[in-house]
């Protein structure tokens, strides 16, 4: 599907979207410091309007909907900000994950998908989970792109980034 990001918009806005893990971080991380973004190793690819961008974004949506698998990814990847991880997580972690909608897909019910031995467990979970009901908001240019060949409705981040969007009226 090559919709826009402001057809794409309109269209989920009231169904949903989830932020692929990448993104999620970024989103923790900017909120608990924008100047952190590029001196942590694992949001350094992004640029602190890079979150003001995200935020906008993802701010249209009613709901934001997420899964354990990437909450625990996201926790993961958190833990290596060193002195700044404990802050993290009180301050941001344990406060942000109660706004999102939390959803569970069986690991076993991904196994037979045919796109399992290429994007494994967590990007299986998320298709079968995003498919015909959200939005997939990503920077992983292989799933968004194979997500959109198979149907469903993906925006790659660094589509939206270059444009450093902003939501109008």
């Amino acid at each position: 599907m090559n919709d826009t990001p402001d057809i794409l918009l309109k269209r989920y806005k009231n169904r949903g979207i989830f932020v692929d893990a990448n993104l999620l971080l970024l989103w923790f991380v900017g909120a608990l410091d924008k100047q952190l973004i590029p001196r942590f190793k694992r949001t350094q690819r992004f640029a602190p309007e890079d979150f003001d961008t995200l935020d906008d974004f993802v701010a249209c949506f009613k709901t934001r909907v997420t899964l354990p698998n990437v909450l625990t990814e996201v926790s993961n990847l958190a833990a290596q900000l060193g002195e700044r991880a404990q802050s993290f997580f009180t301050e941001i972690f344990s406060k942000e994950i109660r706004n999102l909608d939390e959803r569970y897909i069986s690991s076993v019910s991904v196994l037979d998908d045919s796109s399992f031995p290429r994007f494994g467990l967590t990007d299986c979970c998320i298709m079968s989970l995003v498919r015909n009901n959200y939005l997939l908001l990503t920077d992983d240019f292989r799933l968004s792109q194979f997500f959109s060949s198979v149907g469903g409705h993906a925006i790659n981040f660094n589509h939206i980034r270059v444009m450093n969007w902003r939501q109008e009226g």
